[in-house]
């Protein structure tokens, strides 16, 4: 039996695992990148502490992935080699995904208990099926089936998208907002430091709080959080509504990032939906179509060991 070494390499922290014939992600392992070299150091590190000796890798990455070179979007001093990867720890192949498309690789493998439902049902995955989700920035992904059963991955930067109010209330904080940012697109709001911006931009003589804080005082009962979180999941329902429209996401849309599983039951369902199907004259459309919030702990890494399996099918032994 063959395991693969699978990864969720972010700009902040690294996660490695191995993947086996039952496909899920064990032994793993958080690394701090600021604690480690680079990704090589934090490989060998971690094939010092486990008995398996992987044969494989897959890496799922916070970056844009073209070639065999890639650059960390938030960590751009880290180079991922992925020859000079097989060459020193003797792989037989490796291989690099975009962190959402990793993402978007473990949804067929959610059990119930790994969904919180946003409305009345979870998603059947009966059809096309995203997932977004706020973290460090705002990731975008789609997985579409196949004839023979099978799916395939679409990867995407619509985080960059340009985005900007729909309601009355949101055009005063959206203005704010250009006048410090210049152009807002939809990860300048629907992200962790989003959150912040936006309560800064709320409430103007309030003190700065970042993302942790903010979510920390809604937790508390604070009004002033309770508001901005407010805003922030309607914001993150209309552009899940988006998502749902360009990919025509029939088998539903599923919301992760580390954002959105630290906010949990404060994202309201109804107001998510509401505004998920507040797109004229697409309504009915939306209506149809399931949303869920993703709990399972580690979505990359079994991400990562889906599609490791999904390889493992097509390519020679």
């Amino acid at each position: 039996m063959t395991t693969t070494l699978v990864a969720d390499i972010g700009g902040t922290n690294t996660r490695l695992a191995v993947s086996g014939p039952d496909g899920r992600p064990h032994r793993m392992e958080l690394f701090a990148n600021r604690t480690v070299a680079g990704l090589d150091d934090a490989i060998g590190r971690y094939l010092a502490t486990i008995p398996e000796r992987p044969d494989a890798a897959v890496l799922a990455m916070a970056a844009p992935v073209r070639g065999r070179k890639i650059a960390l979007t938030n960590r751009s001093q880290w180079v991922i080699d992925l020859d000079r990867l097989e060459a020193r720890f003797g792989f037989r192949w490796a291989c690099a995904v975009n962190d959402f498309e990793a993402l978007a690789w473990a949804l067929p493998e959610f059990g119930p208990g790994d969904l919180r439902p946003l409305g009345d049902r979870l998603p059947s995955r009966d059809g096309p099926v995203a997932v977004l989700g706020p973290g460090t920035g705002l990731g975008v992904a789609a997985l579409v089936p196949e004839e023979d059963g099978g799916w395939t991955a679409v990867a995407s930067e619509a985080g960059h998208i340009a985005f900007g109010p729909a309601e009355p209330d949101e055009w005063p904080v959206f203005e704010r907002l250009a006048a410090q940012l210049g152009r807002v697109s939809a990860e300048r709001v629907i992200s962790g430091i989003g959150l912040a911006r936006l309560h800064a931009a709320l409430h103007l003589d309030a003190p700065a709080l970042d993302a942790p804080a903010v979510d920390a005082a809604a937790e508390a009962g604070d009004p002033a959080a309770r508001a901005t979180v407010a805003l922030f999941v309607r914001l993150l329902g209309r552009f899940a509504g988006d998502v749902a429209l360009a990919f025509r996401s029939t088998g539903g849309v599923f919301v992760g990032g580390g954002v959105a599983q630290k906010l949990g039951e404060l994202i309201d369902a109804a107001a998510f939906r509401t505004a998920f199907e507040a797109h004229p004259p697409m309504e009915r459309m939306l209506a149809a179509i399931p949303t869920a919030l993703v709990t399972y702990p580690e979505p990359g890494l079994l991400g990562c060991a889906a599609y490791a399996a999904h390889l493992a099918r097509r390519r020679p032994a």
